[in-house]
């Protein structure tokens, strides 16, 4: 079993419940996956987050993971495409973004 969040975890007012939710409907084993980049909707995100680098958004992730109880230790993967850039339609070249990917087990 997988269940995956993909750029939203900086928008959950009550990320803990939604970790444990998740856990609850995983079997034990499943994984839990969440990709991360460094933008967002800044009306939108909690505030700790606006505060924090991307470092510290893996940590708080995996403090989500610690805190719900229901977790093995989470690992974190940096997958940015390192030196390539992005093109826009006519709008020239810029850097691509940094993109993490932080994962839990539930326990057995």
């Amino acid at each position: 079993d997988v269940v995956t969040c993909v750029v939203s975890v900086d928008y959950l007012n009550k990320p803990l419940e939604v970790f444990k939710e998740v856990a609850r409907v995983l079997r034990p084993g499943g994984r839990f996956i969440l990709s991360q980049s460094n933008r967002c909707f800044q009306t939108k995100a909690i505030a700790v987050w606006l505060q924090t680098n991307d470092l510290e958004h893996a940590y708080i992730i995996g403090s989500y993971f610690h805190y719900s109880g229901a977790f093995k230790a989470p690992f974190a993967k940096d997958i940015s495409p390192k030196g390539k850039v992005l093109k826009i339609l006519q709008g020239g070249f810029f850097p691509s973004d940094p993109m993490f990917i932080i994962s839990g087990e539930v326990k057995k």
